[in-house]
């Protein structure tokens, strides 16, 4: 599979290459598909896919990370100028590359590059990264460029709310932890996610619900005003062949609100080297 058509990959001293997946996001009022996430995986030729929760930290930690990050703005933005006009696109940003102040330098060079409307854009970013001044000036500079921001994990440590305000964050992700278990009458999980959607909306920001696996987790998101859902329950992360038909698809897809899509693969930890 092909990895790139556009920029030079990403030279960061490991085996293999990198490949980005994606997964939907559907309205949870109607099942429409509203865009994609890209997932960064790095395919290497022994330990085969690469998931994202080690690939980054060690990235981080030997100092690839604006160099990767950069390379899957492009990429996520040169692949989503390929879909039909109203799906939208989000890349995941690490607060190394926002501290550097290389997140808004790569979104515009991306965006540059592909010809991909900056309001198709949403960059996701962690509450650390709102709370932390040192990548606030960065984070202006992505509004600047029209850009959308999303705050990813909402949930598990609160970021102030005049940052929230102050950042014009649009889009609040309910941490999977609190979708896992939510339960349709009563239960921590679910009165936490309703003080999430009632907290959000009351901001003006749409609520994304990560990792939705089952149907009942749907009917209770929708009960609680829940507006945007991703997971196995729809699909799992694709690769961008498959993305694609999807996003060109007419009519526009709708995804079934009462069915299961998929069952979720698992895959185990891996160890990378230093460099």
């Amino acid at each position: 599979m092909a990895t790139s058509t556009g920029g030079r990959l990403p030279q960061i001293g490991l085996e293999g290459e990198p490949v980005l997946e994606y997964q939907p996001a559907v309205d949870l009022d109607n099942g429409r598909l509203l865009g994609f996430e890209a997932l960064l995986r790095w395919r290497h030729p022994e330990r085969g896919l690469i998931p994202p929760n080690v690939l980054i930290p060690w990235a981080e930690s030997n100092n690839h990370i604006v160099e990767l990050n950069a390379w899957v703005l492009e990429e996520a933005c040169r692949e989503a100028s390929r879909w039909a006009s109203a799906i939208q696109v989000a890349v995941n940003c690490s607060l190394v590359q926002l501290r550097h102040h290389q997140a808004s330098l790569a979104a515009k060079r991306a965006l540059a590059a592909t010809g991909l409307n900056p309001d198709r854009l949403t960059v996701e970013i962690t509450e650390s990264a709102v709370a932390d001044e040192q990548a606030n000036q960065d984070l202006g500079a992505l509004l600047r460029h029209g850009v959308h921001l999303a705050v990813d994990d909402v949930g598990t440590s609160w970021a102030t709310l005049e940052n929230l305000r102050r950042f014009s964050i649009e889009v609040a992700k309910i941490d999977r932890s609190f979708i896992s278990a939510l339960e349709p009458h009563e239960g921590m999980n679910r009165a936490i996610v309703e003080a999430i959607v009632h907290v959000s909306h009351s901001l003006a920001m749409s609520t994304v619900a990560e990792g939705v696996e089952t149907a009942e987790q749907v009917v209770v998101l929708k009960e609680l005003g829940a507006d945007v859902a991703q997971g196995f329950f729809f699909a799992p992360p694709m690769p961008a062949d498959e993305a694609r038909v999807l996003a060109t698809s007419e009519p526009p897809v709708l995804f079934s609100l009462t069915e299961v899509g998929s069952d979720e693969a698992s895959s185990e930890p891996l160890a990378l080297p230093r460099t």
